[in-house]
């Protein structure tokens, strides 16, 4: 299975270079909710559609939804601590694939230099 980072959700929305690399892993890909809530935010604050449309948008990628739970919250608070640049999304996307032990697919290359128990894809 593949979890999904906020990243890799908008170069498939946006069109952006790596969109086919993310397309590709859509068919066992999960997202946590609160990635979700950060690809809403973006796609309306982008001016390329409302709530709705980004809602739609985002459920025709048919990604699994994962709530965030204690353990998450806890993983995240904890990355947040040795890792300053990761946002509150990102935190909780690695904090998933960790607690699944899946690969994560991102296109943010800063997690290059984090040691993670993982594997990351980047998508370009």
């Amino acid at each position: 299975m593949s979890v999904f980072d906020t990243s890799a959700v908008l170069a498939i929305l946006y069109d952006e270079d790596g969109r086919a690399e993310a397309e590709a892993r859509l068919g066992d890909g999960v997202i946590s909710t609160v990635n979700v809530a950060e690809v809403i935010g973006d796609f309306v604050a982008s001016g390329r559609g409302d709530l709705v449309g980004a809602v739609d948008a985002l459920e025709e990628l048919a990604l699994a939804l994962e709530p965030p739970t204690m353990e998450h919250a806890i993983r995240a608070a904890a990355l947040k601590k040795t890792v300053r640049n990761l946002s509150l999304g990102d935190r909780f996307c690695i904090a998933l694939g960790e607690s699944r032990n899946d690969r994560l697919v991102t296109s943010d290359q800063a997690w290059a230099q984090l040691k993670l128990s993982i594997p990351v894809e980047f998508i370009r």
